[in-house]
């Protein structure tokens, strides 16, 4: 077995323990297999490992195989412990300083050995879980947690029986010279079918090549190295933050990695383009290296540029998401407008570029209601706003002429658009909720945004979550309450029955209670939600009406023509 004498570490920038249970199963079901067939002389593959041998001491880097080598130690570890004398083969585990041959990613090293600690004591030890502090501890002590489950019962010879099978099972062993060496290695068996996240072939490609065309002793190597291993760590606090959910669709959380790898991208000249997923950007990139080999100081320099720009966008990324905490602009741009993901590169390279403020903010969703909200879609528009992300006078001067000249279906005008967002406003959906909190809410400060999440970290405000409210009622021509609410006929109120002035964002469980309900139900119900407006508006609703309907619509019409005056010039 390869540990057996000799010592392994995983480099800081390699990315944190992803193997979940599923994982540790399938390479049970090998162990399995591979006991049952022990008259095979060929053994069985359990797959590939490539290291770097350091050049200052004896210790082997693990390039690629990290998750694979991490697992087998602490199955091994086990099985050794429930041996009848498990410190005969103690050294195949431990050095003679008594360290374990395996030194983990450095954050996780010291739970690392207190899950082994587990073994030594027979016993698991549950208040672990309770000093989880990452993604890849808890899947550490998740999938240790599953090797006790098959090893905790074993007898002695059972245990051995299965630590001599196991010791038998081939893994692949490259080694290479230095850590380039080893990571073009890790990208020829890559490009031969071992499956591997886009960051990790991204990471070999661009090595490959600078190991290649280099003479700088690997510093280039090791500075991209250094890189990956910082957006790897980003990538991790990105898909912890409640915003999450809230961004691009279902499947971001699942792809952050490759999502944000693809939106940076789409910034990228000769790279990203709108009609571009992740692996065709990533093939882009292959061409673009291959054809600067012919200067190799052109390409040296290039990969440097892009690497680094590639990190600070994964840092700013992570800071735009960090600004809905603190700036209710932005909070209604990604929680509430949500706006299409076309948009992200130059959200944010505005804020790489230092300039991304409240009317940049504001800017981007007024486009995201013109591009998108008319019924049109304006993806080349969007994607092209990177190209002005350097300086906010062009940036501004961009968006106010596309969203003059973009697409709007049926629209001839942006002053038809405000026009009907006025006389319709309850088929515009995520766009009403957007104006509505932007009109109506001009005093909420970014903290009672946030409290709109409720207690759920992971619940992303939605326009499911919050929805629609028609106050007075669609069924009051039904119930016979419309002269209560000053309408003569059924044709009077059917004409402004979803003007703005008759409609409200109310919290989906309040409206389901409520049931179109009469004005003390309602009442009742708008005193409960966390939206200030509809709290305060509860006090005024029984002297609501068609009067009032007619002058909030017009209120809001005039405001909407100062908030866009800029796209009606």
């Amino acid at each position: 077995m390869f540990f057996n004498g000799k010592c392994f570490s995983i480099p800081k920038y390699q990315r944190d323990y992803a193997w979940e249970k599923k994982n540790l199963d399938d390479l049970w079901e090998d162990l399995l297999e591979a006991k049952n067939a022990s008259n095979d002389s060929m053994g069985h593959f359990l797959g590939t490992i490539v290291v770097a041998k350091d050049q200052n001491s004896d210790v082997y880097h693990i390039i690629d195989g990290q998750q694979r080598s991490t697992t087998i130690f602490m199955l091994r570890y086990a099985l050794n412990a429930k041996t009848k004398d498990p410190a005969w083969n103690m050294n195949n585990f431990r050095d003679e300083n008594r360290e374990l041959r395996l030194q983990v990613i450095p954050a996780n090293q010291e739970f690392f050995k207190a899950l082994l600690t587990q073994a030594d004591n027979n016993k698991c030890d549950t208040s672990l879980k309770d000093k989880v502090k990452t993604d890849g501890q808890k899947r550490l002590y998740e999938v240790f947690a599953r090797i006790w489950d098959y090893v905790g019962e074993l007898e002695s010879t059972q245990a051995k029986e299965y630590l001599s099978v196991l010791d038998k099972m081939v893994l692949m062993w490259l080694e290479e010279t230095d850590s380039g060496r080893a990571i073009r290695t890790f990208q020829s068996v890559n490009d031969r079918g071992v499956p591997l996240l886009l960051l990790d072939k991204l990471k070999a490609l661009l090595i490959l090549y600078s190991n290649k065309y280099s003479n700088d002793n690997g510093v280039l190597d090791n500075t991209i190295n250094e890189r990956f291993g910082e957006i790897f760590k980003i990538a991790t606090q990105i898909r912890k933050h409640k915003l999450s959910p809230s961004l691009g669709d279902k499947d971001f959380v699942k792809e952050i990695e490759t999502r944000v790898f693809n939106y940076h991208a789409l910034g990228q000249k000769d790279i990203g383009h709108y009609s571009y997923g992740a692996d065709k950007s990533f093939e882009q990139i292959k061409t673009l290296l291959k054809d600067k080999i012919t200067n190799p100081q052109e390409l040296l320099e290039y990969i440097d540029t892009y690497s680094s720009d590639l990190l600070e966008f994964f840092k700013a990324f992570y800071r735009v998401m960090q600004m809905t905490e603190t700036n209710a602009e932005a909070f209604k741009l990604l929680y509430i407008l949500r706006i299409n993901p076309y948009f992200y590169s130059s959200l944010v390279k505005l804020e790489m570029n230092g300039i991304l403020d409240d009317e940049c903010l504001r800017l981007l969703a007024q486009t995201e209601v013109f591009f998108y909200g008319c019924g049109s879609s304006n993806d080349s528009r969007a994607y092209k706003l990177y190209e002005v992300a350097n300086d906010k006078t062009s940036f501004k001067e961009r968006v106010l002429q596309d969203c003059k000249k973009c697409a709007k279906n049926d629209y001839s005008s942006i002053d038809d658009v405000l026009r009907d967002i006025a006389r319709e406003h309850s088929t515009w959906g995520k766009y009403f909720h957007y104006l509505f909190f932007t009109y109506r809410c001009e005093n909420m400060d970014a903290r009672e945004f946030n409290d709109l999440l409720g207690g759920d970290e992971n619940k992303a405000i939605t326009i499911q979550s919050y929805e629609i409210e028609h106050i007075v009622p669609l069924n009051a021509i039904e119930n016979g309450s419309l002269k209560q609410y000053g309408f003569e006929t059924d044709d009077e109120f059917n004409s402004i029955k979803n003007y703005f002035g008759n409609l409200l964002v109310l919290e989906g469980r309040l409206n389901s209670g409520i049931l179109d309900g009469g004005a003390q139900v309602k009442k009742e119900a708008y005193k409960k939600s966390k939206i200030p407006y509809n709290r305060s508006f509860a006090e005024e609703l029984p002297s609501f009406g068609k009067k009032r309907i007619i002058e909030e619509n017009e209120k809001f019409t005039q405001w909407a023509r100062e908030f866009f005056k800029d796209f009606l010039c």
